[in-house]
């Protein structure tokens, strides 16, 4: 097959035949790292097309750089690659472009850097990458051209997959307007400063053999940059969904607390009327009436004083969800020093600590066992909470 295009191509081979490679595995590392993404209808036949629109762009590219062999022509040809990549992504693929351009920049990234390591170390080993791919000297007699190349496309295939086993994005971007702008500053700087690198470098790179390892390894280390700089915009992204959940259940606990509080103002107002109203009654009420009614006021009567009044709060609702429950709360708490956290923070606290405790202690069988003890306060100028429960594995 190859000696077929040779000799239709004639001259024009070479170039073409590189370009056609450049763009065959560059778009494979891309596509690697689109794991994940939503594809469009047609995925397969989109793909196909796509994939003979660019091999003929390369053709085609490959004859005028062949005619037109110059720097600026080098590197107008392998921008253009790098962007009908970038189109390749949009076109079959139809998730989100800030997706879409992460994957782009981090598989540009990661075939430069196969593209970069295996002549790399041919290099180490003795061989001018320039005249063949055979990594070690002493293949060069003993194993055969196809051999070569497929310990050469093995070894970028297995760089290209272990950078995205290593980079690959764990969560999604949040769409944001910072995000969008780090995005897009990314993927223009992965396109023009790789492709000018790697082009300037090939074109002075043979001018010594120090050189030709410099310039190698700059462009490896560079291409690593923009792997680990798009890990950090997407761990910046993973910071602000989670800065914006903890906004969202601060701001319900909030509205709970808000309504918990205008709750118990006014279940203490009636127990303060029902206490004066059951004291002009007692006389007339029976023993049971009598005791059943001072058994209703003791349950939502808000005697819990901690010298806070959010933990006050706090404490009386959770301890109507004990009695509830018959679970006994007993507590040892000075509320004092918790002025420095915020009514909201106060509430989401000590209402995780005492609804954790109720999730476990109601399981138990035991009745005796079904016991929440806290303490919090001030001790040796350190504040201190302390929870204690029963629990069952």
């Amino acid at each position: 097959m190859i000696s077929l295009l040779q000799k239709a191509l004639g001259v024009y081979f070479m170039e073409t035949f590189m370009l056609g490679l450049t763009f065959l595995e560059s778009q494979m590392s891309i596509s690697l790292f689109t794991y994940g993404l939503r594809k469009r209808r047609f995925f397969p036949l989109l793909c196909v097309i796509m994939v003979a629109f660019g091999l003929s762009l390369a053709c085609l590219l490959g004859i005028w750089k062949t005619e037109k062999n110059t720097l600026p022509v080098r590197i107008f040809c392998y921008l253009f690659i790098s962007l009908y990549n970038a189109l390749f992504l949009f076109a079959c693929w139809e998730d989100r472009r800030e997706e879409l351009l992460m994957a782009f920049s981090a598989g540009t990234a990661a075939y430069q850097i196969g593209n970069k390591l295996y002549p790399l170390l041919q290099n180490l080993n003795g061989v001018n990458d320039r005249e063949t791919l055979y990594l070690f000297p002493s293949h060069v007699q003993e194993v055969p051209e196809t051999y070569a190349w497929i310990l050469f496309l093995l070894f970028r295939f297995a760089t290209y997959a272990t950078l995205m086993l290593i980079f690959r994005p764990r969560v999604r971007l949040i769409a944001s307007r910072k995000t969008r702008r780090s995005v897009v500053l990314l993927s223009v700087s992965t396109v023009v400063f790789v492709n000018l690198l790697t082009c300037v470098a090939r074109y002075y790179e043979g001018e010594s053999f120090a050189m030709n390892i410099i310039v190698k390894v700059f462009v490896i280390l560079f291409s690593m940059l923009i792997l680990m700089m798009g890990r950090g915009i997407f761990s910046e992204s993973q910071h602000a969904r989670e800065k914006s959940v903890l906004r969202e259940l601060r701001k319900q606990d909030q509205l709970q607390f808000e309504t918990v509080k205008a709750s118990m103002d006014m279940i203490n107002l009636k127990c303060h009327d029902l206490r004066h109203i059951f004291n002009k009654i007692e006389g007339k009420l029976t023993e049971e009436e009598a005791s059943r009614l001072k058994e209703a006021m003791t349950l939502y009567d808000a005697s819990i004083k901690t010298g806070n009044d959010v933990l006050d709060i706090v404490l009386c609702e959770k301890k109507v969800l004990c009695d509830q429950n018959s679970i006994r709360l007993s507590c040892d708490a000075d509320g004092k020093g918790f002025g420095f956290l915020s009514a909201t923070e106060i509430y989401s606290l000590f209402g995780n600590i005492i609804d954790n405790a109720v999730e476990a202690v109601k399981k138990l069988s035991d009745q005796e066992k079904k016991i929440i003890l806290l303490y919090c306060g001030v001790e040796d100028g350190k504040l201190s909470i302390e929870e204690m429960n029963y629990y069952e594995g």
